[in-house]
């Protein structure tokens, strides 16, 4: 999904739920945040192919998780572009969703082709990504180089589409419908008017950041520039990625937990029982272990 379906469908959300438009602007900061991880000037294109960073290492739970610890409404921006992204088809990688764990896992049992892999040692996916088509469709910065067993979860549809602006446009819609034109266009000057004075440095930080950043992943970087360019890019990018953690250290509010904390390490220390007895029961009667 593009950035801005993910900052209009977050301030829709944080609207609706606590009619503030502070919290909305925070939960729209959550959204911009797990993009973070897309192949802009401090690496090569691919070296995130040949690693699949992006839809990986800020689009996964444990991200959101942490997010939700740091700053609830942030987490829930976060959660909310994790769960537009979940939509998107192969050729857009899906959501890596328990990265890095999944990493750990290097074989399949069936490709997309058909192939049957032999019952080996060890946990194996079920399938193989769809290599020639991901290669043959998919952004640069996310062609692989060599097969990745069923990591990510995929949607029904196709990035920068009619689905994608179509969540974008029916965010604005709904605002209009909802407050009266009059009404939304004062709630957008507020959230413009919050956003840029009392969140100041984290929203100035993401705007020059992905400004920056798009403009050299979509054009600087074809071209002949300088190496004084170079420089000046990364630089201004490093310093935008400051004023974001400078603001941020300000926007401290943690989730609070409505289960009593022993439920929940009960049911942390149940999953990983769960998980082995699982484990060993499906090697005893299967032979093999195919998530």
């Amino acid at each position: 999904m593009n950035l801005n379906t993910h900052i209009a469908a977050a301030l829709v959300v944080g609207t609706l739920l606590y009619h503030d438009p502070s919290v909305a602007v925070l939960v729209g900061i959550g959204a911009a945040l797990p993009d973070l991880d897309r192949e802009y000037v401090f690496t090569s294109r691919r070296v995130f192919a040949r690693f699949q960073i992006h839809r990986a290492l800020f689009h996964n739970i444990f991200f959101a998780l942490g997010t939700l610890m740091f700053n609830y409404y942030v987490g829930l921006g976060v959660l909310l572009h994790i769960a537009l992204d979940l939509l998107t088809s192969p050729t857009d990688r899906g959501v890596e969703l328990f990265f890095p764990l999944g990493r750990f896992v290097k074989k399949y049992k069936l490709s997309y082709r058909g192939g049957i892999k032999e019952p080996g040692k060890g946990l194996m996916w079920y399938l193989e990504d769809p290599l020639p088509l991901i290669r043959r469709t998919a952004d640069p910065g996310l062609k692989e180089e060599k097969g990745f067993p069923w990591l990510r979860v995929y949607g029904p549809f196709k990035n920068s589409r009619i689905v994608d602006w179509g969540i974008f446009y029916t965010s604005v819609v709904f605002l209009v419908f909802l407050m009266g034109l009059p009404g939304f266009l004062t709630w957008f000057f507020e959230v413009l008017r919050v956003a840029f004075t009392k969140y100041t440095f984290v929203s100035v930080g993401t705007v020059m950041f992905y400004g920056i950043g798009e403009a050299w992943r979509r054009r600087l970087q074809f071209l002949n520039v300088s190496r004084l360019t170079k420089v000046s890019v990364a630089g201004t990018m490093t310093l935008d990625i400051g004023l974001m953690i400078y603001g941020g250290e300000k926007l401290i509010h943690p989730f609070k937990l409505i289960i009593p904390q022993q439920d929940v390490e009960f049911l942390f220390i149940s999953t990983i029982i769960g998980l082995i007895l699982s484990i060993i029961h499906v090697k005893f009667r299967q032979g093999e272990l195919v998530l």
